[in-house]
């Protein structure tokens, strides 16, 4: 079953970079998978740095002018995949090694499966200037408690803090912060279990930051809407689920997720919604 992973990026370049590179240490063969990454006019030279990136897979790169909508991504990175299997995931995931073969398994089992996320960790990454006060002080905590992860050499710049060694030994997985929304997760698998019997809005789980469906049951289902993304999500995912598509939690895999600056961008998008609403 050939797999497409698709990235939607936008002003993340050396995260991305550590996500790729996780990539090329799957189990799975490398021919059986592809990557596209969708660059939303980025600022960073995220398109040239993919193209110069050693992927041991097939990696196409799509990029955008001008800033497009996120759910215009989505339907440009549904409609260019070549695989039947479609993972859409976070610029910002790194993957353990058994990534593409655990969804790859599960859908080999059901045509009708929707695999969501679980499993996730934390880590600092990149630092970043503009992370918040928070991200800061939790940026130097966690250094602290691990020297062996490089420090940043400035306060001003964006500093890569990871050695591929340290990807390659499996170690981040063990060294991560707890993350609030995995841990909320958690608590409805155990409640629920796996397959999320009994749960009346299994639509409110699915996230394109990790998720899995056939290629073809997302076709029928219509693709993304013009929606904000978490409306958009959820719309996708109750179509799925008229469509007869069963949602379950990827139980064997956790991801780490690299921190990020929150952009003031956004507050400033919000605040123009405020002042448009008075």
């Amino acid at each position: 079953m050939l797999t497409s992973v698709v990235i939607p990026i936008r002003d993340a370049a050396d995260q991305l970079l550590y996500t790729l590179f996780s990539l090329n240490l799957q189990f799975t063969a490398f021919e059986e998978f592809e990557v596209i990454v969708l660059d939303n006019a980025s600022c960073d030279g995220v398109a040239e740095r993919v193209e110069r990136f050693d992927a041991h897979y097939p990696v196409r790169v799509i990029r955008f002018r001008r800033r497009m909508p996120y759910y215009h991504l989505i339907n440009a990175g549904i409609a260019r995949a070549s695989g039947d299997l479609v993972i859409l995931l976070s610029c910002n995931m790194m993957v353990p090694r058994e990534f593409i073969g655990v969804h790859r398994h599960a859908h080999e089992l059901s045509d009708k499966l929707v695999l969501l996320g679980l499993g996730t960790t934390r880590i600092y990454s990149v630092y970043e200037p503009d992370f918040s006060p928070i991200q800061q002080q939790e940026c130097r905590e966690w250094l602290e408690l691990y020297p062996h992860i490089k420090r940043p050499h400035t306060m001003h710049s964006t500093v890569p803090l990871l050695e591929e060694s340290q990807i390659v030994s499996g170690q981040l997985f063990h060294i991560g912060l707890p993350c609030p929304e995995a841990e909320k997760r958690q608590a409805i698998r155990q409640k629920y279990g796996p397959r999320l019997e009994q749960h009346r809005s299994p639509w409110t789980l699915f996230q394109t930051q990790h998720v899995s469906v056939l290629r073809e049951n997302l076709l029928r289902a219509g693709g993304c809407k013009e929606l904000p993304k978490l409306e958009m999500e959820r719309d996708l995912a109750k179509r799925l689920l008229r469509k007869g598509c069963q949602f379950q939690f990827a139980d064997k895999l956790t991801l780490i997720k690299q921190e990020r600056a929150i952009r003031k961008v956004r507050a400033q998008s919000v605040s123009k919604k405020n002042r448009r609403a008075q």
